[in-house]
């Protein structure tokens, strides 16, 4: 295929300039049209580091560029305008996670998207690895009957970011850093609900494709934003599913990134730091599937690949926009339920 995908970027933080960037820029099929971060200097340094046509501070200029697709990686609260302006204008979108802070806004870009017939992605990396994959397909046909039980551990060193100590993300590779506010302060969405637990929430949704109705939550409230949460969602059929979450580990090498789902004929036993999957079936012995390796079992690349391969129309969406508004009810769910104390419910005819 000769023709590239014209690909925009606004925000050049951290995670952009380290994942995104790099890999858009070398990208046999991506064109790296332009950058635009609210620093103008940051994005004109983007611009040189990674070959863009233009840097601007205004994504509404970037968005006059005739762009096939636009990835949004800006802070936590500021996705859903220059998502909503990119959809606007003609552009397939990624998202970084979490979509955004308000479902209503979430199922607002998921609407608009289907309206334009644009594609929209999130930002999430793990279902594009193949474990997380298989365990989908196979719960979806059955391999292991009715699902009954679910659940997710996922923890990092991750707490100095929510003190503000975003100079801990100076590292090879990685050549800007986030500002501070991003992960602590509550305005901004800091703290390990948007930050971390995401990833277990969408992870189990992904694979079990369920949609959850009701969410018991529970926010570590001892510092100014939350460093580690538990919640239990459950669908229509009080299926269960339990996710727990904290930014609290010594060192990240030694994170917990683990699932089980138990359904009525067998099991899967998932690991995506180490890149383990274990299955059985009833009446069968106990399947060890081949590891991965670390980029293999958390992809990456994949979500910006996807952005590009999906607007030239090679591939289809992996993480799709209803996967983020879905995690967005569920963790809403869980910080309203904290504040509640009480099981909320986050059916969609009722929100």
């Amino acid at each position: 295929m000769s023709r590239k995908a014209r690909i925009g970027v606004i925000g050049a933080g951290w995670w952009a300039a380290r994942v995104h960037l790099p890999n858009i820029a070398a990208h046999t099929h991506a064109e790296l049209i332009g950058i635009c971060d609210a620093d103008i200097d940051r994005a004109n340094k983007a611009k040189e580091l990674f070959g863009a046509s233009m840097a601007t501070s205004s994504y509404e200029e970037l968005l006059k560029q005739d762009l096939d697709a636009v990835l949004v990686a800006t802070p936590h609260n500021a996705h859903f305008a220059p998502a909503k302006a990119a959809l606007d204008a003609g552009a397939d979108v990624l998202i970084e996670k979490p979509m955004t802070l308000d479902p209503a806004e979430a199922w607002e870009l998921v609407a608009l998207a289907g309206s334009k017939k644009r594609n929209l992605h999130m930002g999430y990396t793990f279902p594009h690895s193949s474990h997380v994959q298989e365990v989908r397909q196979k719960i979806v046909t059955g391999y292991i009957g009715a699902v009954r039980f679910a659940t997710g551990l996922f923890t990092g060193n991750i707490a100095p970011l929510y003190r503000g100590n975003v100079e801990i993300q100076a590292e090879e590779g990685a050549p800007f850093i986030s500002r501070a506010t991003t992960y602590s302060a509550k305005s901004s969405g800091g703290g390990q609900l948007y930050t971390q637990t995401t990833h277990p929430v969408s992870t189990l949704l992904f694979m079990l494709d369920v949609e959850a109705k009701s969410v018991k939550g529970n926010l570590d409230t001892s510092g100014e934003v939350d460093q580690s949460n538990s919640l239990i969602f459950s669908d229509e059929s009080q299926y269960i599913c339990t996710v727990s979450s904290s930014g609290l580990m010594v060192d990240h090498n030694y994170r917990m990134e683990e699932y089980r789902v138990i359904g009525e004929e067998g099991f899967f036993q998932l690991d995506t730091r180490s890149g383990t999957l274990i299955s059985q079936r009833k009446g069968e012995e106990i399947k060890v599937h081949p590891q991965l390796t670390t980029e293999d079992a958390n992809p990456i690349k994949g979500p910006s690949s996807s952005l590009i391969t999906t607007a030239l129309g090679i591939t289809d969406v992996v993480a799709s926009g209803e996967l983020g508004a879905k995690t967005v009810d569920i963790l809403d769910g869980c910080k309203r339920s904290s504040e509640r104390g009480e099981k909320v419910d986050i059916s969609r005819k009722n929100m």
